[in-house]
């Protein structure tokens, strides 16, 4: 019954927030950290050959430095295009629907996240014990969480395999020196 109640009060959130920032700023908002790291991969070379030749900084840190300002500037052109949209959305008075597939999207990231949390503590809970067997079983959430866990986690293992052999793919692109 507790846990059914947290996931009402998420769920309920979700909508909220996603009716409140629309559907352009909610995925852009969870997809951020990715757009920002792929970004700072892409061009912190770039920002960093930028801040030592034309600014004359020698530092051992400017790598660092280059790598967290592209970062930064790949979530706000990320950001400001997904405003952009929103923008668009509604001149073409559609921003209803903006604001619907916003709720809907947000109350995903919640069965989303849910899920691999409520997987995540099956494994701790079956060492540990913290709650019964049968305490769960009683949780409608629980139940409903866990048939998504084991429907979606295979999937989101692969993107996620996908997506990371693709990253490595871009660093060994940045490592290797351009010829001109």
């Amino acid at each position: 019954m507790f846990l059914d109640i947290i996931c009402l009060i998420a769920v309920i959130f979700a909508i909220i927030k996603g009716a409140r920032d629309g559907f352009f700023i909610s995925v852009v908002s969870f997809l951020s950290l990715f757009i920002g790291i792929i970004g700072a991969l892409k061009f912190s070379n770039i920002l960093k050959e930028f801040l030592m030749n034309s600014l004359g900084w020698e530092s051992p840190s400017i790598p660092l430095l280059a790598f967290v300002l592209a970062f930064v500037l790949a979530v706000l052109a990320a950001r400001f295009i997904a405003q952009l949209a929103t923008k668009f959305v509604q001149a073409v008075f559609l921003g209803l629907f903006n604001r619907l597939f916003g709720a809907v999207f947000q109350i995903l990231i919640v069965i989303l996240v849910g899920s691999i949390f409520l997987s995540i503590f099956d494994e701790v809970n079956a060492i540990f014990k913290f709650v019964s067997q049968e305490t769960l079983m009683n949780s409608t959430s629980y139940k409903i969480y866990v048939s998504l866990s084991e429907s979606v986690l295979p999937s989101l293992y692969d993107l996620v395999k996908s997506l990371f052999s693709k990253s490595i793919d871009m660093i060994q692109d940045i490592k290797e020196p351009e010829t001109i």
